[in-house]
């Protein structure tokens, strides 16, 4: 017993010691908190002027680099536009200089009479011309300066020359004097040639090639239309709408006018074409017009060839953001690919940056202006890759006439661009922040150091005072240990003034209380029970209550599945439909499911149709019945267009959907059955397709439009697929209920799989195949859980 004691002794002891010390650390803790406080505060001082400095530094340095960059780049876009402008320039003004020697010879008849008796003096004008009647032209034989070509429209009927037509052939002449030398020097250029006016369109092309030959081969019939409105439909208009109204002339100081970029039927080559009109005499009509033909060769070299630091370039495109040339990192950085256009009989290159695969790209404005204009895009080229920042400079260049098919000439605008990384611009200055954050960091660690050196001093002079003021805290801790075991009759005995003190009285009046208490505790558990059987009787009630709503939802639940079901189409209104055996199966996963699926018969067409709305339960089932709703109501008002009909359907579900401020909607896809041949419009699983013969097909339903419900206008996105059905095919459509229905092992029941029974059953009749496909389904999900509405609709033509 005696040794009992003193064990029990020992422990408390050692709990008032414990005791004590917690109460010293804790001492301790805060007054080396208000120490470390201070510390902090000029350590935290001193980083924050440090990292301030860092911040004015930097700003000061990206701001004057960033201004430095910008006339970087914009005097060297300047100076490439320069050189654009010049290398055009040159082009245009050749251009000019033929078009004033033929239109000298135009103001002079008498001149133009004298140069067309030159053939008939001189072999090195005469042209030998050789008829084609298959292609119905004559054409000078290989050889010649110039290619010479004559339509059928401008030959008699032996295949010779029109007099008139001959008399302008031998006036234009003289076109191989100077028209090789214009090709050979100035400017690169791949032809010159002259077309004339519209009522005698004969066409001179220096040098010579198989120009009929080539555009028989590649524009079959184009000499039963006159070449103007064969080949530049408008064009020839928009000059003579020119002398009408001088003011139409979007550039009134030249009348150089330009088509868009396209492949050479003749050469194969990516060309520009450059006209320059002709007028009569009487400057009353357009007598037809001089072109140039120039490869984009030189702008590319010359584009190809700026270098903006280390991975930057050029590019130049048109207003409607057409890319004429760019290096193919380029197009890799700014993410557009080439596709062929065509326009009136000459095939286009398009290379869109308002396509790109980008949408920042796609979304940058050509100027308005020939001040360069920056743009700052980041280009995430693919998700969860961070963006990567480049500026985008623009400069306009000089406006030109431009010719846009059958519209009215109007005024183009080329623009030149570079791209650079932002990180490129901008390398000094992160150089200059990574030192300056190095620097940060060493006087971080150097305060950091400080700070637990001057806390470790201090540390060592609280732990000397603490011990001296905690003796009275000793007899506190034996004190409360003995209220711990009920003794409610100890007090404590300090004689402080201080704050132990007063805590030592507070102790005894606490312990007096409790005293007091603890006599008083058996009436306050006899209340406590009172008012705790009370409580249990009105949470009995409540139950009651509980059950009986339970009852009443779970009937009006069972109503709702009723009249879900009784809407699907019954077998007996399935076997009146001719030539079709179908078998219609839906479970729904709840008591009210989402799933949909309807067969309909109108005047000689079998409207089908099969939904999915996303999740189940009741509100997804009431969107069900709309769409059965909407798709009786449409047929019975014999609406026949599958698009407009979808359409109509998504309107009426969306608006409804929208009222009811629901966020479901749904897949759908509906089937116009009609003499054997099976029309698709809408949106959902595959369609599987089992020949008589046994091949499979599987059709994709993914691009024929969009989930009913999304948007109020889907009529863009609609598309439609014919299937045609010979006897013995049989169709399968189904819900994701079946393709996603699990086993215990997690693994989805799959297509592949429903494709197999569906082949292995195919000769089987409908119904038949329908419980096969139930059948495997069930056995495969065995006693795992089913969490989605089953829905399978199997259709043959017999």
């Amino acid at each position: 017993m005696e040794a009992k004691e003193r064990k029990k002794f020992s422990i408390v002891q050692w709990i008032v010691e414990r005791s004590s010390g917690r109460f010293r650390t804790k001492f301790m803790l805060v007054a080396s908190f208000g120490v470390l406080i201070a510390l902090a505060s000029s350590a935290g001082t001193a980083l924050y002027n440090v990292t301030r400095l860092e911040q004015e530094a930097s700003a000061e340095v990206y701001g004057g680099l960033a201004r430095a960059n910008d006339e970087y780049l914009e005097n060297y876009i300047e100076t490439t536009a320069l050189r654009l402008d010049l290398l055009f320039e040159q082009t245009f003004s050749e251009l000019r200089m033929t078009a004033s020697m033929l239109q000298t010879l135009i103001d002079n008849p008498d001149a133009a009479e004298a140069i067309g008796t030159l053939p008939d003096q001189s072999s090195f004008f005469k042209d030998d011309f050789e008829v084609d009647p298959n292609g119905k032209w004559t054409q000078n034989k290989p050889g010649e300066q110039s290619v010479m070509s004559v339509w059928h429209y401008m030959l008699e009927k032996d295949g010779s020359i029109k007099p008139e037509i001959l008399k302008d052939v031998k006036k234009n002449a003289i076109f191989d004097l100077f028209g090789p030398a214009i090709v050979k020097n100035g400017s690169e250029k791949l032809q010159v040639y002259y077309v004339g006016p519209k009522e005698r369109p004969i066409m001179r092309l220096t040098p010579w090639l198989e120009m009929a030959q080539t555009f028989d081969r590649l524009y079959p019939g184009h000499t039963d239309k006159n070449f103007w409105d064969s080949f530049f439909p408008g064009i020839y208009e928009g000059w003579q709408r020119w002398l009408k109204d001088p003011s139409s002339k979007p550039v009134p100081k030249t009348d150089v006018t330009g088509y868009p970029p396209y492949i050479d039927a003749a050469t194969g080559g990516n060309i520009v074409t450059f006209f320059h009109p002709l007028w009569t005499k009487d400057r009353a009509d357009c007598a037809g017009a001089v072109a140039i033909d120039i490869t984009l060769d030189q702008a590319v070299a010359l584009i190809r060839h700026v270098h903006i630091k280390s991975t930057g370039f050029a590019f130049m495109s048109m207003s409607d953001t057409n890319v004429l040339a760019i290096n193919s990192d380029g197009e890799k950085v700014l993410g557009i690919g080439t596709r062929d256009g065509q326009n009136e009989g000459v095939k286009e290159v398009k290379r869109l940056l308002s396509q790109s695969q980008y949408p920042e790209v796609a979304k940058i404005a050509m100027p308005s202006s020939e001040k360069p204009v920056f743009h700052r895009v980041s280009i995430q080229r693919a998700p969860g890759e961070p963006a990567t920042p480049y500026v985008v400079v623009l400069r306009r260049l000089p406006g030109m006439n431009f010719y846009r098919g059958e519209k009215p000439i109007g005024m183009e605008y080329w623009v030149l661009g570079f791209v650079v990384p932002e990180s490129e611009l901008f390398s000094t200055v992160h150089s200059a922040q990574r030192a300056i954050q190095s620097t940060a960091g060493n006087i971080l660690g150097q305060q950091i150091i400080v700070v637990v050196l001057s806390l470790f001093a201090v540390l060592v002079g609280i732990a000397w005072v603490a011990r001296r003021i905690t003796a009275n805290l000793v007899d506190l801790s034996e004190a409360a240990h003995r209220l711990m075991n009920k003794d409610y009759s100890m007090r404590v005995n300090i004689d402080s003034q201080d704050e132990i003190g007063r805590l030592g009285m507070t102790f005894n009046a606490m312990a007096s209380d409790i005293e007091r208490y603890t006599t008083n505790l058996e009436e306050l558990v006899s209340e406590r029970t009172m008012a705790l059987e009370k409580a249990n009787e009105e949470i009995s009630e409540l139950n009651a209550k509980l059950a009986q709503e339970n009852i009443r939802l779970g009937a009006e639940l069972n109503v709702a599945r009723q009249l879900q079901l009784m809407v699907l189409p019954a077998p007996s209104e399935l076997q009146e439909i001719p030539g079709l055996d179908i078998a219609g199966y839906m479970a729904p996963a709840d008591e009210v499911g989402g799933d949909y699926y309807d067969v309909l018969s109108s005047d000689g067409l079998v409207k089908i149709g099969i939904g999915d709305v996303t999740g189940h339960g009741l509100e997804s089932g009431v969107l069900m019945l709309m769409v059965q709703t909407a798709v009786r109501t449409l047929l019975a008002s014999n609406e026949r267009d599958p698009k407009k009909f979808l359409s109509i359907v998504n309107k009426v579900i969306y608006q409804n959907i929208q009222r009811i401020r629901s966020d479901k909607n749904l897949s759908l896809t509906l089937l116009d059955y009609s003499d054997g041949q099976l029309q698709l419009t809408g949106q959902h699983e595959d369609l599987i397709i089992v020949r008589k013969d046994g091949t499979l097909d599987r059709v994709e339903t993914m691009g024929l439009g969009l989930p009913i419900g999304i948007d109020l206008d889907i009529s863009d996105f609609i598309g439609s697929i014919e299937v045609k059905l010979e006897p013995g095919d049989v169709v399968t459509l189904f819900s994701d209920g079946i393709t996603e229905a699990e086993d215990s092992s997690e693994e989805q029941y799959g297509i592949d799989r429903l494709c197999q029974v569906i082949s292995r059953n195919h000769e089987r009749t409908s119904r038949e195949i329908k419980d096969a496909i139930i059948e495997d389904v069930l056995a495969h999900v065995g006693y795992n859980k089913i969490h989605d509405d089953i829905t399978v609709l199997v259709i043959k033509r017999v």
